[in-house]
């Protein structure tokens, strides 16, 4: 079993710029440091499931390993397009051996883990599983070996991506596959400023209300920032 995080080398500029100009290109970069880094650190803790950095740019793999650390395995993102890169490391993940593969992305460093070990579960019975995010995207899909070369690529392609119609038409492509699929409940991604504003929110209420906060680094972060 693997989780393949999507992850971006943290340069300002390059990362979380919808939130500029709310903060500068600088502390955008830091938040986002401060996700993947928490979210790595959550999954690390998974047993028996091996973390994989598919990272972009190129270039990127030392500086993400030093922020990371040597636990996890790196691997490039290869394609033009986020379907394309989803294909290949799915791809690479199954050369591998791996059984079950989930890829995730790096902007909802609350997602409690309960959902990445559900979706393992799942796995078990359905061909995908995916979990839907509240921007009309999803922030986890994961394929089963069984159902594996027909479901991928092929759920991948013809999708608008960076739109609030992923989604829809993952599934629409999921169901002429003929996949069996497990849902997750919904989360939310960080990529605006009222997103930001949620998560800040989200996590003092869960503090207050005796919650675990995985995102340590993330809350002292935002408690500087909405100081």
């Amino acid at each position: 079993m693997c989780v393949i995080v999507f992850a971006k080398n943290p340069v300002p500029n390059q990362v979380k710029t919808r939130l500029i100009p709310m903060l500068s290109p600088e502390q955008a970069a830091t938040l986002y440091t401060a996700f993947l880094t928490d979210w790595c650190e959550t999954l690390a803790k998974l047993s028996g499931v091996d973390l994989i950095i598919a990272y972009t740019p190129p270039e990127a793999e030392s500086d993400l390993q030093a922020l990371i650390g040597d636990d996890a395995t790196y691997i490039p993102q290869i394609g033009t397009d986020l379907g394309e890169r989803l294909t290949s490391a799915t791809q690479w993940a199954t050369k591998q051996g791996y059984t079950k593969i989930l890829l995730v992305g790096s902007d909802s460093p609350t997602l409690p883990i309960s959902y990445i070990s559900k979706a393992l579960t799942l796995l078990d019975s359905r061909d995908i599983a995916i979990g839907p995010s509240t921007d009309g995207g999803y922030y986890l899909i994961g394929f089963s070996a069984a159902n594996m070369a027909v479901t991928v690529p092929f759920v991948f392609e013809k999708i608008s991506w960076s739109t609030a119609d992923v989604f829809q038409q993952t599934m629409t492509r999921i169901c002429s596959a003929k996949a069996t699929v497990g849902l997750l409940p919904p989360w939310y991604d960080i990529d605006r400023a009222e997103d930001l504003a949620f998560l800040h929110a989200h996590i003092s209420a869960m503090r207050l209300a005796g919650d675990m906060v995985q995102a340590v680094r993330t809350e002292t972060l935002l408690a500087e920032l909405f100081s």
